[in-house]
C-alpha cells in the first residue's frame, strides 16, 4: 500500500480548519498533521501540554475526522488523563 501523505495531510488540515479554525486544537491537530505518522507519538505529549482542559477537550473531540495514526495516539494521551 502506498500512502499518499500529501492528500492525507490536506484532508486532515482542512478538516481541522473547518473544525478548530484558528484556535489551540486546531492549531495541535495541524501541527500534528505537519509533524506525520512518525513524529506524532513522540510530540503528542509536548503539544497536549500547552492545551487548557477545554482545548484538550475539543481535541478530543476531534478525534473522530481524525485518521487513525492520529486519533490512536490522542486516545491514549486522554485515556492517560
Amino acid at each position: 500500500m502506498i500512502l499518499d501523505t500529501n492528500a492525507l495531510s490536506a484532508w486532515a488540515e482542512g478538516r481541522a480548519a473547518i473544525e478548530a479554525p484558528l484556535r489551540p486544537a486546531g492549531n495541535a491537530v495541524r501541527a500534528l498533521v505537519w509533524l506525520g505518522p512518525r513524529e506524532v507519538e513522540d510530540t503528542l505529549a509536548a503539544i497536549a501540554s500547552r492545551l487548557s482542559d477545554d482545548d484538550m477537550a475539543e481535541l478530543a473531540a476531534a478525534r473522530a475526522i481524525m485518521p487513525a495514526w492520529m486519533a490512536e495516539p490522542v486516545s491514549a494521551l486522554v485515556a492517560d488523563g
